[in-house]
């Protein structure tokens, strides 16, 4: 036989062979994953969960099977199957998926409406008219006499969505999370009518995110004499005057091994007219004994919001145009990067927390046996402004106040949120105590977690309260799956570094103003340099890789030829 057919003979031997072996491996579980973290594998906290069935869960995926018109949802869905595939396979023998189409089973579509799955409506245009389409796209769980049910479930949330919810269907009841505030109750419920909020219930949506995980209960600290054995935590959301005997019910609960979550404030500020009233939350004495002391003043970030702060008006070739003016508001703190804490798990995964008005934190000696970790920290670029400083958005008093805040001080970077665990010593005499290590986090502001800046959802305050809240009641599995995938990889900042490489940002204003110029200027330099090198590196690359192909060759036919030798 000749080479020629040899060779073309021996290719379409192995062609033939690979069909059986890659219909074989599609029936194989098995993957590889190698991306970083393993995003699309299942985490150990899922398999954990998974472990501990002990009898059939039952998943009904609701499913279009045509999504013609809304083609985007392509990518998500089949993300979303795969998981579900991966859940069953490592679920076997308890797990059962089932996929239903509401659009074309008048059951499921009873079913969904039942259980209180909700399709996206989407309209699109055709000859005939406006079109609404329904996308359905939820899980309902069904495990034993209970089940729970995902409305409307997104690829990246899946893992994390699925997981709690089937731990909580292991779970004889949901833990509880007990809230101490001076908010107004809520109405008693009527029939057929939504439950009205009132307006001064300012942490509604903070509970409505925990309550995805707990079960909230308000708390009186007034009307208990002790914190229930149920409560796993409790989260003190700017009281104001707590009295002896209150504190003394939240002083004995820590010292016996409880978990506080403390929102400290200064001021209630109005919504619409940023006007701060004064407040006292009579914890400053209680949080001392344990070497925490919360400053009155605010703290002022270069790193901040940018808001809108006026008006300019622009004269163009098509007459007068009114353009808005926006400035950095050093009140509304922007947390990224190293003013997250990397090293512990509530922020390691985080990429950003707003803080409006907050207040530093000092730690003093602290009580033998007491941890402290700092989770929040101001940008180094921070100064310190008095507690009655106003706090309008207006250009002009944004100026006044990058003025004030950097006359007379150095800046620095400030603590604005500290978590401490240990065996607290108690500040009251309590009798028949029984110590156990507890926990107790205290944060310089309460605005993170106002109804307002939750409603933004720009911010990761919504994932930072729900890891803060599982760390304290030792459910610290579920963060990082929580915070999976969602981390962003800031972009260096050449023109910072350069700065800090040159003198940092205390110099005198004329050297400050030079070396931004030349920070600006070699900022540019290198993000064009990375530019090109996207460009050109890989050309260069083949280049490399042709030119070694082409040497190699040329220096295997070179070589004299020797019948039957090895050359």
């Amino acid at each position: 036989m000749k080479p020629k057919q040899q060779s073309l003979l021996t290719l379409v031997l192995v062609f033939l062979l690979l069909i059986p072996l890659v219909g074989l491996a599609q029936r194989l579980p098995m993957r590889f994953d190698l991306t970083e973290g393993h995003q699309y594998s299942l985490a150990p906290a899922t398999v954990q969960t998974l472990a501990a069935l002990e009898d059939r869960l039952q998943i009904k995926l609701y499913f279009n099977r045509d999504i013609e018109g809304a083609e985007a949802l392509l990518p998500q869905r089949l993300l979303i199957a795969d998981l579900l595939e991966e859940i069953e396979n490592v679920g076997a023998p308890y797990v059962e998926v089932e996929t239903v189409d509401p659009t074309t089973d008048l059951a499921a579509m009873r079913d969904a409406e039942h259980v209180g799955i909700e399709p996206l409506q989407l309209t699109g245009q055709d000859i005939a008219g406006i079109q609404v389409q329904l996308q359905y796209q939820g899980l309902e769980l069904r495990y034993q006499d209970r089940s729970e049910i995902i409305p409307f479930v997104t690829a990246d949330e899946l893992e994390y969505a699925f997981t709690v919810r089937v731990a909580s269907l292991l779970r004889p009841s949901r833990p509880v999370l007990g809230f101490v505030s001076d908010e107004p109750p809520l109405p008693p419920p009527m029939p057929g009518m939504p439950r009205q909020i009132p307006p001064a219930r300012i942490f509604e949506k903070l509970r409505e995110r925990l309550g995805q995980r707990y079960a909230v209960r308000d708390l009186n600290l007034a009307k208990t004499p002790s914190v229930a054995k149920d409560i796993v935590a409790v989260v003190v959301a700017r009281p104001q005057n707590l009295e002896s005997a209150q504190l003394q019910v939240l002083d004995r609960y820590l010292a016996e091994g409880g978990h506080v979550v403390v929102l400290q404030d200064f001021e209630s500020v109005e919504s619409s007219s940023l006007e701060a009233h004064p407040l006292q939350t009579g914890l400053e004495d209680w949080l001392q004994h344990f070497g925490i002391h919360v400053d009155a003043r605010l703290v002022y970030d270069l790193h901040g919001v940018r808001v809108q702060a006026g008006v300019q008006t622009l004269n163009t070739p098509s007459g007068p145009q009114v353009a808005p003016v926006e400035a950095n508001y050093g009140l509304g703190l922007l947390l990224e990067g190293d003013s997250l804490n990397a090293e512990h798990v509530v922020t390691a995964d985080l990429s950003r927390v707003a803080m409006f008005w907050a207040h530093p934190i000092g730690l003093n000696p602290l009580p033998p046996g007491v941890d402290a970790d700092i989770l929040l920290r101001s940008s180094p670029q921070s100064w310190l402004l008095p507690a009655d400083t106003p706090l309008g958005m207006s250009l002009e008093n944004i100026q006044a106040m990058d003025r004030k805040a950097r006359s007379g001080q150095s800046p620095r970077s400030y603590a604005l949120c500290v978590a401490l665990q240990g065996v607290f010593p108690p500040a009251f005499e309590q009798q028949d105590l029984h110590p156990a290590a507890g926990s107790l986090v205290v944060l310089g502001d309460a605005d993170l977690f106002h109804n307002t800046t939750f409603a933004s959802g720009a911010d990761g305050n919504g994932d930072f309260a729900a890891n803060l809240i599982d760390w304290v009641a030792q459910e610290s599995d579920l963060i990082a799956l929580r915070s999976r995938g969602k981390k962003q990889r800031p972009l260096t900042d050449f023109t910072a570094s350069y700065v800090e490489r040159h003198g940092g940002w205390e110099q005198e204003e004329e050297q400050l103003e030079a070396v931004h110029r030349d920070a600006v200027r070699y900022s540019r330099q290198s993000q064009r340099w990375i530019a090109w090198g996207n460009v050109l590196g890989p050309i260069l690359v083949v280049f490399l890789l042709a030119l070694g192909h082409m040497s190699y060759h040329r220096r295997r036919a070179g070589k004299v030829f020797v019948a039957g030798g090895n050359g």
